[in-house]
């Protein structure tokens, strides 16, 4: 679209150089010189710019390139097996520190409180009115999806190496309410779109309150 209106532009011109080219009469030698060089300048650029909408070759704006919210490393192996890093930014707005994730595709949320899952941190023996997971707080993890748009449930064996581990029929209990997370184990989270597995390979320690969480997932049904 750039290299059109370029092109027309350069026609344009051209125009106005033959009419002035034309009433040369009333010009200098310096003049007619100038109108010369513009005329050879707008003739190359409709040119190339002619050449390039021809063979496609205008360079793609980054703006337009698809990309992965999240993702801070290339996938491993293909689509369907392909294990997506993932980097949540948690939010400290509400007393439990937390983030989110969206399952198709697989990514972190741009907000914390909306997504598909919620990622939580919870300290024992307090409650809602007292900031959790802060300090030396003892933390514990946990998933909730989110307005009903998925269920999780434990996988029962691998998911990143055998997507059977996610099948109801092998004995995973999808739920659509919190469940708790241990490091380094696989989890299957399902929505209409497909299945995704996910592992969290060890949860933050940052203090005094956890500022992402890094997880792993990858998309078995899609």
């Amino acid at each position: 679209m750039v290299d059109l209106v370029i092109a027309v532009v350069a026609v344009v011109v051209l125009v106005g150089v033959a009419v002035v080219l034309v009433r040369r009469d009333r010009l200098g030698r310096g003049a007619i010189g100038a109108a010369l060089a513009v005329a050879v300048v707008a003739a190359g650029t409709f040119a190339v710019t002619l050449y390039r909408s021809q063979t496609g070759d205008d360079p793609v704006e980054p703006a337009a390139l698809p990309r992965i919210i999240g993702s801070s490393a290339p996938a491993e192996q293909g689509f369907g097996t392909a294990v997506l890093k993932v980097e949540a930014p948690m939010s400290t707005e509400s007393k439990y520190p937390q983030a989110a994730l969206w399952l198709a595709p697989p990514r972190a949320g741009t907000d914390p409180y909306t997504g598909d899952v919620s990622l939580l941190c919870a300290t024992p023996g307090k409650d809602e009115k007292v900031q959790n997971c802060t300090g030396a707080d003892a933390r514990v993890w946990s998933a909730e999806p989110l307005e009903g748009r998925a269920t999780i449930g434990a996988a029962t064996g691998d998911p990143f190496a055998d997507p059977g581990a996610c099948e109801e029929s092998n004995g995973v209990k999808y739920q659509d309410g919190y469940l708790e997370l241990a490091a380094g184990k696989g989890y299957c989270l399902h929505k209409e779109a497909g299945t995704v597995a996910l592992r969290v390979p060890s949860f933050p320690a940052e203090k005094p309150l956890p500022a992402r969480i890094d997880v792993e997932m990858s998309v078995l049904k899609g």
